[in-house]
């Protein structure tokens, strides 16, 4: 396993894998962000390419691009691992299944199911009628092939057994979400069995994480059905699917997002397919929920600019509003496409291509869109460009109008994050409603916004350490990256005034070698202390924390974290003394009690020298 993850390692460049998620920046021989874990305004995320480990240095995480894999996906190593061989190109052998975690157990069983349903509707006479109902919708073998639709066929096992065949078992199978469990046996047309397949005689499209790995699963019913049961049956939640943290078909659109500098979001999956098809690659939708916080903080990684393109129908109307809200909250450009016909992407683009790049051509930008309805809502007509009410005064307005219209477009100014932005709109408002600029501030000053939609995900907890450790982190690491002027303090250090082993192995494996060769070298701690990346990570840390500082201000540093770290050892056992004081006083152990004040007479004489 050692060689697989150091081949891994060896293949990969860790800014190639966090770009990825996070945009960086050139700040020296570094790259910076703003971190992912967190929010913050100004970037403390680093990444050092000449070391290949990463470091917030707001909320302490860090490490190699395995730590940041496991952090950023929730994932546990054996997850990490298959994600980031998968990148490299490294063939991962033969394991024993006992040592595989459950997750990585539900993503095989996820992978080879969605493998089931292709074959079967590719090759299958029961799945003739589904692909009659896709041919119609316009979708080629190609695409089919590429997002690996499926059928479901229509018996009440199937993949069941198919799955039990490959020696998994029913629980697991369960937990994967793609069987159910009988609680009880009601007298319908339902056989009696202990666990059934969840998807029968569907249409099957797979749902993929952002590293293309299925983790769930989406199904239509076939044309025809949809009086005797649901449209949509969709995966539950399981272990590897959270379906507010996923957006389908970001595993395929983010490279083009890129290369677009820019994301379409629509609403279903039929709208994602049709929109690929014709080469708008940068698609993607929700899957089977409203745009949330966690799908939105996936954006930035790949575009700032967000075009939303919703039914043409109140609920996605509605959808949008909501969607806005958020990229609004968020920072993000985004715009607002209206479809001139066809009631979704899928329908306009197959019925005209071109009708669908005019309408993308005039989206309109969010504030826009609001400032469009409110006047389309109120009897007042948009320009006839579609694009921009800027300076427009409508003077056939009622009073009520305009006081429906504050009413609407108040709260969304002040959702606006940028502060300018938010002003420029408050005059335009004043403007276009001839109504005093003071007045609508102080009613923006009155607004009560909701809180906050969802709580963003933060993925763990931050790293919790304390100033001892912080203190012993960069003593260590100056004194690694300065010998010179760290090894004047070896003499005095004592292993106990670190408070962790790594930092007390460390500390012990420098001491050794300073002594022995009469100078710090790395290259022989590295061979006496394990793991050898945690040097790697303390020498990013200080240098960027103490970059620019000059030899005399690195050296005033060892010696306050010196001085820092030999008090604390000092006081924990002035501590401990005073505490044996006390009970050899209570017990009357007379020589007991002449040691111990002894003692702490000596250790204030040490603190006394550090004053």
């Amino acid at each position: 396993m050692a060689n697989v993850v150091e081949e891994i390692k060896s293949r990969l460049d860790i800014v190639d894998v966090i770009s990825e998620y996070v945009q960086l920046k050139r700040a020296g021989t570094s790259l910076k962000a703003l971190c992912p874990f967190h929010q913050e305004k100004n970037p403390s995320f680093f990444v050092s390419p000449e070391r290949q480990i990463w470091h917030c240095f707001s909320c302490n995480r860090g490490g190699d691009v395995f730590a940041f894999i496991k952090e950023i996906e929730g994932v546990e190593f054996p997850q990490a691992l298959r994600i980031l061989a998968k990148k490299a190109g490294v063939e991962i052998k033969a394991y024993d299944r006992r040592m595989v975690s459950q997750n990585t157990k539900i993503l095989d069983i996820s992978r080879l199911s969605a493998k089931f349903y292709h074959k079967v509707l590719l090759e299958s006479s029961l799945a003739r009628e589904a692909r009659k109902y896709l041919k119609e919708r316009g979708l080629d073998k190609k695409t089919i092939t590429e997002f690996q639709l499926g059928f479901a066929p229509p018996g009440w096992d199937t993949l069941l057994k198919f799955l039990l065949k490959r020696g998994y078992k029913e629980a697991d199978i369960e937990a994967a979400g793609l069987v159910i469990k009988r609680t009880e046996y009601p007298s319908t047309q339902v056989p009696k069995y202990t666990y059934y397949d969840r998807f029968r005689n569907r249409i099957i499209f797979p749902i993929s994480d952002v590293h293309g790995q299925v983790v769930g699963f989406t199904s239509r019913i076939l044309p025809g059905a949809e009086d005797k049961t649901a449209k949509y049956i969709n995966t539950p939640e399981t272990p590897i699917y959270n379906k507010s943290r996923v957006l389908y078909a970001l595993d395929k659109a983010k490279l083009e997002a890129r290369s677009r500098d820019s994301l379409i979001l629509v609403e279903g999956q039929m709208d994602v397919l049709a929109l690929h098809q014709k080469g708008w690659k940068n698609t993607v939708c929700t899957s089977g929920t409203a745009l949330t916080r966690d799908q939105v903080a996936f954006i930035p990684r790949y575009t700032k600019n967000v075009i939303l393109a919703f039914d043409v129908d109140a609920p996605g109307e509605a959808a949008a509003q909501r969607g806005i809200d958020l990229l609004l909250e968020t920072g993000l450009d985004a715009k607002v496409v209206r479809l001139p016909e066809g009631k979704d992407p899928d329908e306009c683009i197959r019925k005209n291509p071109k009708i669908w790049e005019q309408a993308l051509k005039k989206a309109l930008p969010i504030m826009d869109y609001y400032f469009s309805l409110a006047f389309s809502a109120r009897g007042g007509s948009p320009p006839e460009d579609g694009h921009s009410v800027l300076g427009r005064k409508d003077k056939e307005l009622s009073i009520e109008d305009k006081k429906g219209m504050v009413k609407v477009l108040l709260p969304v100014i002040a959702k606006l994050g940028d502060p300018v932005e938010q002003d420029l709109w408050l005059k335009k408002l004043a403007s276009d409603l001839s109504i005093r600029e003071a007045s609508l501030r102080e009613a923006l000053a009155k607004v009560k916004l909701p809180g906050p939609l969802e709580k963003r995900h933060e993925v763990g907890p931050a790293r919790r350490v304390s100033q001892a450790q912080l203190a012993g982190e960069r003593f260590l690491g100056l004194a690694l990256k300065h010998p010179e002027l760290g090894q004047k303090f070896l003499k005095g250090m004592i292993l106990d005034m670190f408070v962790t082993p790594h930092l007390q192995n460390l500390a012990k494996a420098v001491k050794k070698c300073y002594f022995q060769d009469k100078e710090i070298k790395i290259t022989r701690i590295r061979k006496d202390f394990s793991p050898s990346h945690y040097i790697d990570y303390l020498l990013f840390l200080v240098e960027e924390e103490f970059k620019g500082y000059a030899s005399s201000a690195l050296e005033q540093e060892l010696e306050k974290l010196f001085r820092l770290l030999k008090k604390g050892y000092l006081s924990e056992k002035m501590e401990k003394a005073t505490l044996n004081l006390k009970k050899a006083e209570e017990a009357a152990e007379d020589a007991l009690v002449e040691k111990y004040a002894a003692n702490i007479a000596d250790l204030s004489a040490e603190m006394a020298k550090l004053k």
